[in-house]
């Protein structure tokens, strides 16, 4: 599904620890985010993909892709702080829509 929506020109946003799998479903050179853990970003970089580290409260933006990444539950102590980087990501999301 989520290729299929990619493959259509539409935008996708991946949370917590789905980022993970970007590189599998976007391809080589995707740029996205799980947050800090410098475990699963390497992961990340060993299948192909570019990891960006990133706050809780922020998001990654791969334009080219229109993906857009939050590490939400990566890093976050509480719903609150889960949902500041979640918004901003529904956010961009709606923005990249065609």
């Amino acid at each position: 599904f989520t290729q299929a929506m990619h493959h259509a020109g539409k935008p996708v946003g991946l949370i917590c620890i789905a980022p993970a799998m970007a590189p599998r479903l976007f391809g080589q050179d995707v740029i996205c985010t799980i947050g800090t853990d410098e475990g699963t970003a390497a992961a990340i970089e060993a299948m192909g993909g570019q990891h960006q580290a990133c706050a809780v409260h922020e998001i990654v933006i791969d334009r080219q892709r229109k993906l857009v990444t939050t590490p939400a539950y990566m890093l976050a102590g509480s719903i609150s702080e889960a949902a500041s980087g979640i918004g901003k990501l529904v956010e961009q999301v709606l923005l990249l829509t065609d």
